[in-house]
């Protein structure tokens, strides 16, 4: 039997970079009733799995948001992870079907009303943090991400299944579109169900997901974690491309004092490159998942829709390349060093002849 009405809530979620690194010891005394918020217990999560640095978890009251008929709960919640980032979520409670849940989705695509919303609380939240954030820098844009939590005791009484939901209806809602999808389109869209009991559901898109879950908190925070290590590679992948136009400015210079430049310039590449490489290294293993089979696929299914292979491989490329680009210029470096070195030598040579000569 189709599954015609639900209930539950959807999560709104924005990822914002808001500083190199986040003391969360220090940040801990200065949020109200902030707690270490490890990957929520159930019985899904073995004791192995968890982040490395378990981020600062705060529910805070706001104003309320209207979204085409539907409103936004008052609490927010904000999380802060100690590699810079923040993540404000939204909560939208929704009863009803799944047409009706398709104009939620449609309006939450590219909401600026939530996003500048979102933007403030992180704005506030850097405010309170102060120098327990290094070098604290709020990006202009955040990545965002939609998930549709349905109670299964609002679904039918068998197994919910992407059959049972309507495959048009549930691609609808992951791809946060109130027009028809083409049949490839819908395909796509669902062509991953997962599912850890049997009256569960997890589907994962590029833009929103839907689950079915009595227990989903695990499941929300790898979703919000993935969500953030996308606003973190993008923010890595711009600040590297920002890095080697500089460096290829600097290959560029032909001006008569670029040797003297050339070691402040050198000092700027590897702090770069060392920065990198440590964002990159706190963003990629901040959480670990090795003993828990349907949360690793969860975090995989969301891996693969947001391309973060790729993200990571471009990343990786260029670091490499700024490696490599230090390595060459440490090696002329040392050239030129070695040429003066010998045009010293020379000229005390020359002198000494000299004053052999006058004497």
């Amino acid at each position: 039997m189709a599954i015609e009405r639900i209930s539950g809530e959807c999560r709104v979620m924005f990822a914002f970079e808001a500083g190199f690194a986040v003391d969360l010891a220090r940040a801990e005394s200065r949020l109200p009733a902030s707690a270490r918020d490890a990957l929520p217990q159930s019985r899904r999560v073995p004791a192995d799995s968890d982040f490395t640095q378990k981020p600062l978890r705060i529910a805070v009251e706001r104003a309320i948001h209207s979204i085409d008929g539907f409103t936004t709960a008052p609490l927010v919640e904000t999380t802060i992870y100690d590699f810079g980032a923040i993540s404000v979520t939204f909560r939208v409670p929704f009863d009803g079907d799944l047409p009706k849940l398709a104009v939620l989705a449609a309006a939450l695509w590219n909401n600026r009303m939530l996003a500048n919303a979102a933007r403030i609380v992180v704005e506030e939240t850097i405010a309170t943090l102060g120098d327990t954030i290094t070098r604290s820098e709020l990006r202009v844009s955040a990545e965002d991400f939609v998930v549709f939590v349905v109670d299964p005791a609002s679904c039918a009484a068998s197994a919910p299944t992407v059959a049972e939901f309507g495959a048009a209806n549930l691609a609808a809602l992951l791809r946060l579109e109130d027009k028809p999808l083409s049949a490839e389109e819908i395909a796509d869209a669902v062509q991953f169900p997962l599912a850890y009991g049997p009256r569960d559901l997890v589907l994962v898109d590029w833009a929103a997901a839907f689950i079915v879950d009595a227990e989903p908190a695990a499941t929300l925070a790898v979703l919000e974690h993935a969500n953030v290590q996308l606003a973190e590679l993008k923010h890595l992948d711009s600040e590297l491309d920002r890095g080697l136009d500089q460096v290829w400015t600097m290959l560029n210079d032909r001006s008569l004092f670029r040797p003297f430049r050339l070691r402040s310039n050198l000092r700027k590449l590897a702090e770069l490159e060392l920065e990198g490489a440590a964002l990159f290294d706190g963003v990629t293993n901040a959480l670990k998942l090795f003993g828990d089979q349907h949360l690793a696929r969860v975090q995989r299914a969301a891996g693969r829709r947001f391309r973060i292979e790729d993200w990571e491989q471009s990343v990786s490329r260029k670091l490499s390349t700024l490696g490599s680009i230090s390595e060459r210029l440490e090696s002329r470096q040392s050239q030129y060093r070695s040429e003066v070195l010998e045009w010293i030598i020379i000229m005390l040579i020359l002198f000494e002849i000299l004053q052999t000569l006058i004497r």
